[in-house]
């Protein structure tokens, strides 16, 4: 078996990447890459929670720990748990045992308190937000059904503070989905599936039944880009550059390229 620099093996180094100055292997010694196959992500991601094992931060990566990584021969969901990069760092400075991780994992903290949640990062400037095809801007409630706001924007408490953006979304049946609270947004864990990937959120009811898909461009904008939900009675559905509407389900009035700014409702249903 040849020997690379530094004595060692050219299967130990085949592939090899940089993260915050540190060298990682993408293939370990066994040759398993570290792409984890979709199945067994969603897997892993229900088992939890959708969250942090050991915090519940909806922002999380996926981590081998029954064996880690270099000595996994294959991406086992019973062995791949999800943490936050905070307690991942922790585990990593070995101030985390892998025996609380373990711990955390048949117990995650997500479903313990039934759910999971993270920040926006929203700044002292009016928060823009694409709403399928409908763009709202400096408006104090987007669209309200019945009364109730599906989304709304509070201004700053204090000089420099941000915006604080509030509001929930549904499925298609009514069910409530992800719920935002002064820019803190949290998904229950009772979801099918809840996928953060980047600055995207993706909530699906079930296999490729997508019922929310949300991103973020901080600090001063948020887009829906794919929706299919009830909310108080009318029904909304839409992608990035259509928004559809109805009151029973069948009948849609559409919405493209529309813009609402500087009004306290942009749209009302009654």
């Amino acid at each position: 078996m040849s020997r690379g620099q530094n004595g060692r093996r050219d299967h130990d180094i085949n592939v090899m990447g940089r993260q915050k100055g540190a060298i990682v292997a993408t293939i370990n010694r066994f040759g398993l890459g570290r792409t984890i196959p979709s199945a067994v992500r969603r897997e892993v991601r229900q088992r939890c929670g959708f969250g942090c094992v050991i915090c519940g931060l909806s922002l999380y990566d996926y981590e081998h720990f029954d064996p880690d990584f270099k000595d996994a021969k294959r991406h086992d969901p019973k062995g791949i748990t999800l943490l936050c990069m905070q307690c991942n760092q922790k585990r990593n400075r070995k101030v985390l045992s892998v025996k609380s991780v373990s711990k955390a994992n048949d117990e995650p903290k997500s479903l313990q308190q039934g759910f999971s949640n993270e920040a926006f990062d929203f700044g002292s400037e009016p928060i823009e937000v694409v709403f399928a095809g409908v763009t709202f801007k400096n408006c104090d409630h987007l669209i309200r059904v019945a009364g109730i706001p599906i989304l709304s924007i509070n201004s700053p408490e204090r000089e420099h503070e941000p915006f604080r953006l509030s509001g929930r979304f549904c499925d298609d049946a009514g069910a409530a989905t992800l719920k935002i609270e002064d820019n803190v947004w949290s998904v229950g864990a009772d979801n099918w599936d809840v996928e953060c990937e980047g600055p995207r959120i993706t909530i699906r009811k079930g296999p490729g039944d997508i019922v929310l898909v949300l991103k973020s461009e901080p600090p001063e904008k948020l887009i829906v880009e794919r929706l299919n939900m009830e909310f108080e009675g009318m029904f909304f559905r839409g992608g990035k550059d259509l928004l559809e509407i109805s009151n029973d389900g069948l009948n849609w009035g559409s919405w493209r390229g529309c813009s609402m700014m500087n009004c306290h409702i942009g749209m009302e249903f009654i």
